[in-house]
């Protein structure tokens, strides 16, 4: 057990000693005399820094015997050490100090059984004997193997070491792992805080404290804790694995992702922190990054197919097709019967609406044998959505209806399919029929509970509606926020209004109730009382980035207070640089300032962001037909129509398409 030397002997005997001290040792060779010195100065620094306990004992005035006892035993001769150290307790029989470095010199010298009973006598008659209570309990621990009450014992003299000195930081963890292996968690949990008031930034400390947490079924107070262990050791590994977990659980990839940097700078040549950090920017909607990392490891090792199929992943979310298809296809090529490759090759020809393209991957994909359920879901989902998008509605309906429900849970995508195709076909009734089952069984959904008030409300159906609406909301603020979205989807804003008003007078602190009241009035047409909804958000949390948007925007939209929206919009954007309708709203309001330059950089990355999005393309078209440019202006307002815009702005394209055809025929004139 390594211990520091003993700080027993009083400073004016220290002062007392002769100049050469010992005088025998004066006459050594200089390189002995100077290790010897070394360790006399060691000593005398010792003495010097008497302990808090040691200054309460009662000293000896053999001091010179009591140092050439520890020099003794620093050479290992404990023997003498013993001798020596025994002529001095004789002389001063009740100075436990003098009997706890007794004890000190036999665990030195390997013989625990008398340094036991040693430091028990010493205990004892000095239960507030700091250092002896920590010794004894540490060395009844080492000795106690499975023995249950020799671990009680060292538990016992460990706790009242930790009373004695709360800020002994080895002393409270080891209590706290003894009471961890007994079952007494409760008690561990108690140490173990008062430890991290004294010590915040241990690393071992925040650790164990999550652990504990942990066990007391307080995780969600452990992240804290592993994040605090792990931002005063970058490269800690075990907390890092635990906080990757939980990140992923909570969809937090950038933080997952961000983690791993540490141990990539550590461990450069560590492709698999690499495959991981990149996979994670992939779910994190970072596919540049995520591009990136997987080129790189690709050029690294050609043959790294899961790099190469995640590349492509990256390359589809980026909407560069063309280069993500020549990857699948390479890749099919090699492993025609991938099941997970064929799903990812099929989503990308949907994407691309390569609808008959998709249609062979997902068939293909469904003959392949022992197919797993999800996949098998997946791609019958697809193809019901590929009907969808054809105008086979009725085959669409006919496909998604026996995937509405998957491992117990609602398939949402397949309801999605079945109602928009029964709505295309204004079969309201219908759909309420089908709805009906999943109601019963999934009565606190939000999403089916309230397609099935929009239904109800199409059908005619209002009193039913009304019912369930009051059902929903009951359940909470995010059932109140889908019903009343049922009742704006269907231009019935007062029943909205109504029940938001009520549940953001019930439930103040909720401000997602706020945003979407807001919302609800901005679309009624009641702009003063959604200004007034929204600036109420801001004065509660300035920098909420969907309030900053929506009230940029709309300001936008009315020409009104352009250079507060600008700045508005350019914090939103500065939070989440990757939302794509944020920066089409800082784009549209620096054209709406006249700002075209800037205008066209922020609305062009719009368009890259939001490659399917209609209303961003005719934007960008706005600016080059601001500038005189008709034929891209043509091009963008042309290409939004292909976008399924909605019906009045539909109706806008194509009098902007008129306009500005006329305009080119005049010209030509």
């Amino acid at each position: 057990m390594k211990r520091a030397a003993s700080t027993w002997v009083r400073q004016e005997d220290v002062e007392r000693l002769p100049e050469c001290f010992p005088p025998r040792r004066c006459s050594q060779k200089p390189s002995d005399t100077m290790n010897r010195m070394k360790k006399w100065f060691l000593l005398l620094l010792a003495a010097l820094s008497i302990s808090a306990v040691a200054v309460a004992q009662e000293f000896s005035e053999d001091p010179y015997e009591f140092v050439l006892a520890k020099l003794a035993a620093e050479d290992g001769k404990y023997d003498e050490a013993l001798s020596r150290i025994d002529k001095v307790i004789a002389r001063h029989p009740d100075n436990a100090v003098l009997q706890f470095e007794r004890a000190m010199i036999l665990i030195d010298a390997g013989r625990p059984s008398l340094a036991e009973a040693e430091l028990r006598k010493v205990a004892a008659a000095h239960p507030d004997f700091f250092d002896a209570q920590r010794v004894l309990g540490r060395l009844l621990l080492d000795r106690a193997g499975n023995d249950k009450q020799k671990i009680d014992e060292a538990l016992l003299h460990l706790e009242a070491a930790f009373r004695l000195n709360p800020d002994d930081l080895g002393t409270g963890m080891a209590a706290s792992q003894i009471l961890l292996s007994i079952g007494r968690t409760a008690e561990a949990e108690k140490v173990l805080a008062t430890l991290l008031e004294r010590a915040p930034d241990q690393r071992a400390l925040n650790y164990n404290y999550a652990q504990v947490l942990n066990k007391l079924g307080r995780s969600e107070e452990s992240k804290q804790y592993l994040e605090r262990a792990v931002q005063v050791d970058p490269t800690f590994g075990p907390a890092i694995l635990q906080l990757i977990d939980l990140y992923q659980k909570e969809n937090q990839w950038r933080k997952a992702a961000d983690l791993l940097q540490p141990l990539i700078n550590d461990d450069p040549l560590n492709l698999d922190l690499q495959r991981q950090q990149a996979f994670f920017y992939l779910r994190a909607g970072l596919p540049d990054k995520a591009r990136a990392a997987f080129k790189t490891l690709v050029d690294a090792d050609p043959k790294d197919t899961r790099s190469l199929y995640y590349l492509a992943e990256a390359l589809n979310d980026l909407e560069q097709f063309e280069e993500a298809d020549k990857i699948y296809r390479r890749l099919l090529e090699k492993t025609p019967d991938d099941p997970d490759l064929l799903a990812s090759f099929g989503l990308s020809q949907i994407g691309q609406k390569k609808y008959d393209d998709a249609v062979k991957s997902f068939q293909a994909l469904l003959a392949l044998p022992d197919l797993p359920d999800n996949l098998q879901m997946l791609a019958k989902t697809q193809l019901a959505y590929v009907d969808l998008q054809k105008g086979n509605y009725g085959a669409a309906v006919d496909e998604a209806r026996p995937l509405l429900i998957f491992r117990d849970k609602p398939n949402t995508q397949a309801i999605g399919v079945a109602l928009d195709a029964l709505k295309k076909q204004k079969r309201y009734g219908d759909a309420v029929v089908l709805l009906q089952p999943l109601i019963d069984r999934f009565g606190s959904d939000p999403v089916i509970n309230a397609r099935y008030v929009e239904m109800l409300l199409r059908s005619g159906d209002k009193d039913r509606a009304r019912v369930a609406a009051a059902t929903q909301i009951k359940l909470g603020g995010r059932n109140v926020i889908a019903v009343s979205e049922a009742y704006a989807q269907t231009d019935q804003y007062e029943p909205a209004l109504t029940m938001l008003r009520d549940a953001v007078k019930s439930r103040p602190e909720e401000i997602d109730l706020q945003f979407e009241l807001g919302s609800v009035y901005e679309r009624s047409g009641d702009k003063k009382n959604a200004e007034k909804m929204f600036l109420s958000i801001l004065d509660k949390q300035p920098d909420h980035a969907a309030t900053l948007n929506y009230l940029g925007y709309m300001w936008a939209e009315s020409g009104i207070n352009l250079d507060r929206a600008a700045e508005m919009l350019n914090r939103a954007v500065s939070q989440e640089p990757r939302n794509g309708a944020y920066v089409d709203s800082l784009g549209w309001v620096y054209f709406q300032q006249g700002k075209l330059d800037l205008a066209e950089k922020y609305l062009t990355d719009a368009t890259r962001l939001l490659p399917r999005d209609a209303t961003v393309h005719e934007h960008l078209g706005d600016v080059f037909a601001k500038r005189g440019d008709v034929h891209r202006a043509l091009d963008l307002y042309r290409a939004a129509l292909t976008l399924e815009p909605e019906p009045k702005d539909e109706a806008k394209l194509r009098s902007k398409i008129a306009e500005l055809e006329k305009q080119r025929v005049t010209s030509q004139r």
